[in-house]
């Protein structure tokens, strides 16, 4: 199972909007929903656990190519 972002931070006062789709289980980023199966490995797991970005958005920003 996916550990959510902690809400708390700073971060998610200043985008509040931020909050509600990680809350809707949706991606901050593109706002698609998250799919659990998508995520590849443990360390993209874990940066859902910070950012709540998804799969795609993950590799987008960081510059991995993948095909979908």
């Amino acid at each position: 199972m996916l550990k959510k972002p902690d809400l708390n931070k700073p971060v998610y006062t200043i985008f509040p909007d931020f909050a509600e789709l990680i809350k809707d289980g949706k991606c901050p980023t593109c706002k698609e929903k998250i799919k659990e199966e998508d995520f590849k490995d443990e360390a993209s797991r874990k940066e859902f656990s910070v950012s709540g970005m998804c799969m795609s958005c993950q590799s987008f920003v960081f510059g991995v190519k993948t095909t979908k």
